[in-house]
């Protein structure tokens, strides 16, 4: 008998989600500028962004562990209490050493809720859906993405930045109300039981799940992509004296939603091979024509390309991981493959910037493509060496 996919648990889960995404992406343009209106310079508030992405990846691979280790539901409501919490010590924060303390709480309790809500779905999802319900579920992040800075921004605009850190303390309180809905008992298909505990010693095995790490890694060059033509597309269309170029983010986003709603089905069918080695010859593709875009018609290609490659690669490798280890350790995997997509986002950046200082930003995004061209060699080389040939439970190969 085929399960269904949306389930009560799996809707809720999805809500929850949502809710926790949408409020991180409400202040997400605007933490910087808060900084300076406390007071603070210009590069002591742009470093309030980059140390909750710091704790946030320091706190991952403790948040697989506890996953895997203790009881999922009460980790990710707790973890969510945390969240809500901390947006109202955004509230009354009285200066920019209290708001760096904030900050690092709220990426550590962001950390540990996003790990962790991804396990809980793979207990929520049949196995022949696992790609599709997560592609699903990440809808939340694009709508997110989409819609969250400029809602934030107008908020912000009209009734200031502590009454847009009470509204949104009361959207991630509601993500608590969904997860208490949730059933603390999932009959599912998978074992649901945790390992002994003498098998969940401290250790770096119990926090990085090693046959993850390729697919982690290869999923970061996705997210490296992002934060590099987060970081210089604009810049780059400036000097090129491309107008319009905000158009590229909107076709991307639209283009990503309608990958997120359809890829699903193909990766729980098809060969993680192909998809992967399709999925970053598309990225490349888009490097490139980033890299050598003199109109806005070849940079809008670039942002269709783009879209299909991260939007497929990443739900399939993500998919793959949890796929790779045994049920009991999907928490552990989960963060392992974060952690590789928040190395990716955050020195991808720092290096290419350095590139595109020597070289400009034509050499910069040239060399993108080169990576994710050796990258690919590189993935197919490993599948075949990990007896591609036998298939992946639910599809995979």
């Amino acid at each position: 008998m085929k399960k269904r996919l949306f389930t009560k648990n799996y809707i809720l889960l999805m809500l929850s989600g949502l809710a926790v995404s949408f409020g991180y992406s409400m202040i997400a343009p605007l933490i910087t500028p808060y900084g300076v209106s406390l007071g603070s310079d210009l590069a002591t508030a742009g470093a309030l962004t980059g140390i909750f992405s710091i704790a946030a990846l320091i706190i991952r691979p403790f948040s697989g562990y506890a996953s895997d280790a203790f009881e999922k539901r009460n980790i990710c409501i707790l973890s969510t209490f945390l969240i809500t919490v901390t947006m109202l010590g955004y509230c009354i924060a009285p200066g920019i050493k209290t708001m760096f303390a904030v900050r690092i709480l709220h990426g550590i309790a962001f950390g540990i809720q996003g790990t962790v809500n991804i396990a809980i779905l793979y207990e929520y999802l049949p196995k022949e859906h696992l790609a599709e319900g997560i592609g699903y579920y990440s809808l939340g992040q694009v709508i997110s993405q989409v819609c969250g800075p400029g809602l934030g921004i107008e908020i912000k605009d009209k009734y200031g930045y502590k009454q847009l850190f009470a509204i949104i303390s009361i959207i991630t309180a509601f993500a608590i109300v969904f997860m208490l809905f949730t059933d603390k008992r999932v009959a599912a298909e998978k074992p649901q039981k945790r390992l002994p505990k003498e098998k969940f010693r401290f250790s770096i095995g119990n926090m990085i799940a090693f046959p993850c790490i390729v697919y982690a890694l290869i999923g970061g060059l996705f997210s490296l992509e992002n934060g590099v033509i987060n970081s210089f597309l604009v810049l780059a269309a400036e000097e090129r004296k491309i107008v319009g170029i905000s158009l590229f983010f909107t076709v991307n986003a639209a283009v990503l939603f309608v990958i997120r709603m359809t890829v699903g089905k193909v990766v729980d069918r098809h060969s993680i091979t192909m998809i992967v080695n399709v999925s970053l010859l598309t990225s490349a593709a888009a490097m490139l024509a980033a890299g050598g875009g003199k109109n806005l018609w070849i940079m809008l290609a670039a942002a269709v390309l783009k879209a299909v490659g991260q939007g497929t690669g990443q739900i399939t490798l993500q998919t793959a991981c949890m796929k790779k280890v045994d049920a009991q350790k999907v928490g552990i995997a989960t963060s392992t493959f974060y952690i590789g997509a928040d190395l990716g986002q955050g020195l991808g950046p720092v290096i290419c910037g350095k590139i595109s200082d020597y070289s400009g930003y034509t050499t910069m995004f040239y060399c993108v493509a080169a990576l994710i061209v050796i990258a690919m060699a590189g993935f197919s080389h490993y599948q075949k060496k990990e007896n591609n040939c036998s298939k992946f439970k639910g599809g995979f190969v």
